[in-house]
């Protein structure tokens, strides 16, 4: 695959290739078609939905953006395979991982706040005595 725009992508095989790189039992090659037709491409195309859903991807195109190589949608399907490779190294799940991000922002804004208070509290009491220049 030289880009997202390559037209050897059309016939799904990288994509085959790329889920069984990252879950090697997921792809059953008895399945897979050679991509030569049409009709071949889109049963491939169908096949890597499905197995990318199976496998817990956020899947936002269609077959057919697969067969029509369309840049966008191969880019959305290829960073959907790549976090789901990446959350399952670390053995957490996509959520798991926004949750305690969240968390860690929750708890830097207390901190930040907690920290804007001390140095509140060392600051001389104002008297609401402003000292006047003339």
């Amino acid at each position: 695959m030289g880009s997202f725009k390559d037209k050897s992508l059309t016939n799904g095989i990288f994509f085959l290739e790329l889920l069984t790189a990252v879950e090697p039992r997921v792809v059953s090659w008895n399945v897979v078609t050679k991509g030569e037709t049409e009709q071949e491409k889109k049963l491939n195309a169908t096949y890597i939905i499905s197995v990318a859903r199976k496998m817990g991807c956020s899947i936002f195109l269609l077959p057919e953006d697969i067969v029509e190589v369309n840049p966008k949608m191969i880019l959305t399907l290829t960073a959907s395979i790549m976090l789901w490779s990446l959350s399952n190294q670390t053995g957490e799940d996509t959520s798991t991982m926004s949750s305690e991000l969240e968390n860690g922002l929750a708890s830097a804004s207390i901190s930040s706040v907690d920290n804007d208070s001390a140095s509140q509290a060392s600051l001389p009491p104002d008297n609401g005595s402003q000292s006047q220049i003339e």
